[in-house]
């Protein structure tokens, strides 16, 4: 026969101090015993430490390289370079001095299209420059 729900509800108190109890008295596990890769992974800091190491190495470590590379391209466009710019825009670098944010570029055959753009605008260096000498002289 079941327990009716107004015996169950007035015996709540008693049977809640029971669980306590039974969950006190139960043996603990003595300190010694545990290793230090046990007492390392019982660490509740141990899940959020691992999601930012994975976070950094996953997002903020290729962007840091990325942009070290943008940089060393910024810094090495010279005098007839061929370049490729964000909106697809392909073109040879007819001035680009160093101290300025902007550049030229020459974007027909004829040199008598030219455009300014941002040097942040420029994507990639696209192959060797058009017009710059050969260091081989075994002619």
């Amino acid at each position: 026969m079941l327990p009716s729900s107004d015996l169950f509800l007035t015996d709540l108190p008693r049977q809640a101090n029971l669980l306590a109890f039974q969950l006190l008295a139960q043996d603990a596990a003595p300190a010694g015993e545990s290793s230090i890769l046990q007492r390392i992974l019982e660490n509740p800091l141990i899940l959020p430490v691992g999601v930012v190491a994975i976070f950094y190495v996953t997002y903020f470590g290729p962007e840091r390289r990325r942009r070290a590379e943008e940089a060393k391209m910024m810094s090495s466009m010279a005098k007839n370079d061929r370049v490729v710019t964000i909106g697809g825009i392909h073109g040879t670098i007819v001035s680009a001095a160093p101290d300025s944010e902007t550049v030229t570029l020459k974007i027909d055959e004829n040199g008598s299209t030219r455009i300014k753009v941002n040097r942040s605008a420029i994507v990639k260096i696209v192959g060797e420059p058009k017009n710059k000498p050969d260091n081989d002289s075994s002619d």
